[in-house]
């Protein structure tokens, strides 16, 4: 296999994997982005869940922080995000 051939293989694979599956019922997770949690400072945090909605991965944004009670979030996370974003803004 030349150079050219390796990389035209390459791109192809990365476009194939960058395109939005079509999930039928929504239910599916092929293809989903990551759950991300960036720090905003001392004991707050930026969350981006992803909800399919509309035929592609649409992002959620919350804002947590750290408060007497326990983590108080503002705005929306994917259900199916709201047991990985506890355990680990609690560890």
């Amino acid at each position: 296999m030349d150079r050219r051939t390796l990389l035209t293989s390459i791109a192809g694979a990365a476009t194939v994997g960058a395109c939005t599956a079509e999930e039928g019922d929504g239910g599916g997770q092929s293809g989903r982005p990551t759950l991300a949690i960036d720090s905003e400072g001392p004991g707050r945090w930026r969350i981006r869940s992803w909800k399919w909605q509309g035929g592609a991965w649409r992002p959620q944004i919350a804002r947590a922080k750290r408060a007497a009670g326990g983590i108080e979030w503002s705005g929306p996370i994917n259900a199916a995000d709201r047991a990985a974003v506890l355990a680990r803004l609690s560890g």
